[in-house]
């Protein structure tokens, strides 16, 4: 399943500068020009930085993994850092690698310009159930009154 990339981007990503150029089901890739707002002290790209892109693109690929009536939430990223980026554009591909009942596993490549891998990782991720709207009275529909 592909969809319209642009709906995604959340305020974070927004404030980073991340832009999601595919996102389907099979694959989802995002770019993002470096700038001194992604730096840390020594002049090169902020690891947390790719912790965010990681978990991302992760999180997209996830939600249209397991229907976009359902929610996701990573429960772990592990994002590795294997190259210093101090210019250009980073691109990331993210792509589906396990799933087993309601968890979810995205792996994603970071790559510079000359395509090098900048940094890599994975992140599970966990499928919630949509919940049943609430009554008017604020219980959910068959759990206990509070006493």
């Amino acid at each position: 399943m592909a969809v319209e990339p642009s709906g995604y981007a959340g305020p974070l990503d927004r404030t980073l500068g991340l832009r999601v150029v595919e996102a389907s089901d099979r694959e989802v890739v995002a770019e993002i020009e470096v700038t001194d707002g992604l730096m840390q002290a020594y002049g090169i790209v902020h690891g947390g930085v790719y912790c965010a892109i990681n978990e991302t693109v992760c999180s997209m690929g996830a939600a249209l993994t397991v229907g976009l009536e359902h929610r996701v939430v990573g429960i772990s990223n592990h994002t590795r850092f294997i190259r210093a980026v101090r210019e250009g554009r980073l691109t990331a591909r993210a792509r589906p690698v396990d799933r087993v009942g309601d968890h979810v596993t995205w792996q994603a490549a970071i790559t510079d310009d000359e395509g090098r891998l900048a940094a890599e990782g994975t992140v599970n991720l966990l499928r919630l159930t949509p919940q049943a709207p609430r009554p008017a009275g604020g219980r959910a529909a068959g759990s206990p009154a509070a006493g």
